[in-house]
């Protein structure tokens, strides 16, 4: 019996299950113990029911009783014999650690790398993590938007009667390699994102320090500039040759910063990996001193490639966003691609026909027959008010659509501005009706006491009339939603070149509102002429479209564009505060991945 050769520690509960844990289960590799890559030559003995005997102080299995029943059914014979299949699983375990999302798995990738573990015990600790990797990766599709969107990561359950079977299926048959590789994200994404991450990894040199708490701009003076140049070339961005060339033969004359200067944008709550940001001061010092410490136009050139790279705006100036992505080293970097490798589980393995909307890109692509035929930026919810990561249908477009204003909205904006100028809504071609039914009728805004009404329990119903101010601008675009969410135009298109564009109610705002309204309604026998006809009447024309157009609204925060470079982003709605937890993996996972 297995069981007897247990030596159970303190326990705790955990996920659920029972976890008999020692001090030692989660530690990292033993003293001494190198980075260097770890292969194994799992050879254990014909038969393994004393392993546990061999296992290191402290340390038994997750899954124990489940584990003891599976190795009956297999006679104790072992399951890992397929030296690919291991060191595939090896690389799947080490990914999902990195990416912080449970606990557990780095606790198992820390026992896989010690030096003492025999292979009999290697062989059972690989089927306990392999048992718990089935529920998540089955369990993932339906609950991973608040595992890899939540603050407390994924929860471990036994995996299904069924799930073992298929595992037990694999090694009879002798397909345990591509069993363990149709674990891993099915995406397109999945290859390139992991490649990348092993070179994120593999990245050890030291990452240089910006001790620089203010923004500068070009021609400025400051101490820190010798620091971001060694940044620049650490990172690439600055060839050491152009590093040298960066620095004038002599400071120029003093020049007063203009008084008339744009106010520094006070620091937004940070989303990223990096430290906490001090208050920026507006004051910037006179462009004089060493001329080491000039913030000159090689230097300016490097960081609008880097701000480009990294979706913010190339402008040069060097605030708080983009002091904070220098500063993000590569390993972090590592274990931002290792959780958004995790929400690749989420999406649709080839999107073939559909609308693809990244609200942390801010970006819009509509596929047809695997081709993109339009791009376009988006506007999405702020942090307060969050776009919902969703998966719908394009049904109809809305030619000058009216705007009926959500509770809400409401409760936390229309009723305040009332308060102070009762004349808000016909400012705004608004409409009071007396409720929400048929039969209710118009009613003066100037007749209501807005002082008394109450925001909460408002008796109101309020729309907005077709026309330049509606705020959905001129085009809708309807699909089912829980939420009332839905895709639509704006009145103010100048709002698309900020680079942070997360200031919208929840609902995106597409820039080329007018170029996807006319392919959608191309389709149903509308031209361009019949829909500016339309618009220039100001009535309210629903369009229903012939075939639904499947919509999908995620958020990936880093993935690999199509020149092979990793893309990363801001993370809006600090959903990425997983990956922290990932960070004590990394050394760990090194052993399997480089």
């Amino acid at each position: 019996m297995f069981l007897k050769c247990f030596q159970l520690k303190p326990v705790l509960l955990f996920g659920g299950m029972s976890l008999a844990i020692g001090s030692s289960w989660a530690a990292q590799a033993a003293p001494g113990q190198t980075s260097s890559p770890t292969t194994h030559t799992n050879t254990p003995s014909q038969r393994i029911s004393s392993v546990y005997q061999a296992f290191p102080a402290g340390v038994s299995p997750y899954y124990g009783s489940l584990l003891t029943s599976v190795y009956r059914q297999t006679h104790q014979q072992p399951l890992w014999t397929d030296q690919e299949a291991i060191h595939s699983f090896e690389q799947q375990l080490a990914e999902v650690a990195l990416s912080g999302v449970q606990p557990q798995f780095t606790r198992w990738l820390a026992v896989l790398s010690r030096n003492d573990l025999t292979n009999d015990a290697r062989e059972v600790v690989l089927s306990d993590a392999l048992l718990g990797y089935l529920q998540f990766v089955n369990a993932a599709p339906a609950q991973g938007e608040s595992w890899f969107y939540g603050t407390n990561g994924s929860r471990l359950s036994a995996p299904s009667p069924a799930l073992v079977s298929r595992w037990l299926q694999a090694v009879n048959h002798g397909t345990t390699r591509s069993f363990i590789e149709s674990l891993q994200p099915q995406h397109p994404q999945y290859q390139p994102m992991q490649k990348a991450l092993v070179v994120l990894l593999a990245d050890n040199k030291p990452w240089p320090k910006l001790e620089l708490n203010r923004t500068i701009r070009p021609g400025e003076s400051d101490p820190a500039v010798p620091q971001l140049r060694q940044m620049l070339v650490r990172a690439g961005w600055l060839s050491e040759a152009d590093a040298q060339a960066s620095i004038p033969a002599s400071p120029p004359p003093a020049q007063p910063v203009a008084t008339n200067a744009p106010p520094v944008s006070a620091p937004q709550p940070q989303r990223m990996l990096a430290p906490s940001p001090t208050t920026d001061s507006s004051s910037a010092p006179v462009a004089s001193g060493p001329a080491e410490d000039i913030y000159s136009d090689a230097l300016v050139s490097a960081v609008k490639r880097f701000q480009h790279w990294q979706g913010l705006t190339d402008d040069g100036i060097i605030g708080y966003k983009t002091r904070e992505w220098l500063s993000i080293t590569p390993h972090q970097r590592a274990t931002l691609l290792a959780l958004n490798i995790q929400r690749l589980r989420l999406l649709p393995d080839d999107m073939h026909n559909g609308i693809m909307v990244n609200i942390a890109n801010y970006s819009l692509n509509y596929y047809v027959e695997g081709k993109t035929i339009l791009s376009s930026r988006v506007i999405v919810g702020r942090p307060s008010r969050k776009t919902p990561l969703m998966r719908s249908a394009l049904n109809s477009v809305v030619l000058n659509p009216t705007w009926t204003v959500p509770n809400t909205l409401i409760r936390e904006d229309l009723v305040p501005k009332l308060r102070k100028d009762p004349s808000y809504l016909a400012k705004h071609n608004f409409t009071l009706y007396s409720g929400w039914g048929a039969d209710a009728t118009a009613v003066d805004p100037a007749s209501v006491n807005w002082q008394t009404v109450s925001a909460s329990a408002f008796p109101y119903r309020v729309m907005q009339a077709p026309g330049p101010q509606n705020s959905l601008g001129r085009y809708k675009f309807n699909m089912p939603s829980s939420d009332a969410i839905y895709l639509h135009d704006t009145p103010n298109h100048g709002l698309f070149q900020q680079d942070i564009r997360a200031i919208s109610s929840g609902c995106v705002r597409v820039n080329k509102a007018a170029q996807l309204a006319g392919l959608l309604l191309k389709d149903v026998g509308w031209d361009q002429s019949r829909i500016s006809s339309t618009l220039d009447s100001r009535t309210t024309r629903p369009i229903s479209i012939r075939h639904r157009i499947p919509v999908n609204l995620y958020y990936l925060t880093a993935w690999v564009s199509e020149d092979g470079q990793a893309q990363f982003r801001t993370d809006i709605y600090n959903y990425d505060q997983l990956a922290r937890a990932g960070w004590s993996s990394i050394s760990n996972a090194e052993k399997f991945l480089l």
